[in-house]
């Protein structure tokens, strides 16, 4: 769990004592508010949602039993997605038919972002909001081998969504990614072959018996660690992004004892 901020002067501190009164002379480093809201702690409660279950197992195995900490100031585009749903679920929830923010509860848990009719029939849209930067949608966009990981996990989620909305009695025959380019109008973006700020992403409705499988076999793998108190097995090559995740995107690699030999740190046993 989240349970340390890594200060600017290097210092890594409890986000209690960080809400309590910063003990930095020049004061806190970001708004009392936000910091608040970064640190409000993720409770695990024995079901895993949908997205935990997209990451690598033994990532999450790690960030359920280990604290660990965070900088502040690396949640600025989490931030905006959350105030970018939020806006959305408010008009939503104003026009007639619409389903916004609907909680979806099983063996696997998930948020469905929005539920549309589709011309007024009794067939309906899934839309899922994300805020991503102009390489990430340039692969969700492209129809290459190198956005083959980023298409699969995305149709994953939708999918199993999806699942979970028919359970409710929704007819269900439409996904779409709603993607917001965090760095639109850049020349990074156009760089990128991104020329607009946002787009629609037609999303494949997978087999019903693959989505349900995988999410099934993930769960199971996350939860037997957890009983038995078990490192699960390193992060599958694809989903360390090549190294890459290992070496400046895990918040737990000290607990690895691959991610704390990549990152020539002391490992602190997982």
């Amino acid at each position: 769990m989240l349970k340390y901020f890594k200060c600017p002067d290097g210092i890594i501190r409890p986000i209690a004592d960080c809400l309590a009164k910063c003990p930095r002379p020049e004061g806190r480093c970001l708004s009392l508010p936000t910091l608040t809201s970064i640190g409000s702690p993720r409770i695990w409660h024995g079901k895993p949602s949908t997205t935990q279950l997209l990451n690598p197992t033994r990532l999450e195995y790690l960030q359920i039993t280990h604290d660990f900490s965070a900088d502040p100031r690396e949640f600025a585009f989490a931030l905006l997605g959350t105030r970018h749903h939020q806006r959305l679920e408010a008009v939503a929830k104003k026009i007639e038919g619409m389903e916004a923010e609907l909680v979806l509860k099983g063996e696997v848990s998930g948020i469905l972002d929005l539920l549309e009719p589709i011309n007024g029939s009794d067939q309906y849209r899934l839309i899922d909001y994300k805020t991503y930067g102009s390489y990430a949608v340039a692969k969700l966009l492209n129809d290459t081998q190198a956005g083959e990981y980023d298409r699969h996990k995305l149709a994953l989620q939708l999918n199993n969504y999806r699942l979970m909305a028919q359970g409710l009695g929704f007819n269900v025959s439409e996904l779409k990614a709603q993607c917001t380019v965090r760095d639109g109008g850049t020349f990074t973006a156009k760089r990128n072959g991104i020329v607009q700020n946002i787009y629609l992403i037609a999303v494949d409705i997978l087999d019903d018996e693959d989505v349900t499988s995988y999410f099934s076999s993930k769960a199971i793998e996350l939860l037997r660690a957890l009983d038995k108190n078990i490192l699960p097995p390193l992060c599958p090559y694809e989903e360390r992004w090549g190294g890459r995740r290992c070496k400046g995107y895990c918040s737990v690699f000290m607990h690895c004892p691959e991610g704390a030999k990549v990152n020539k740190q002391e490992y602190k046993g997982g």
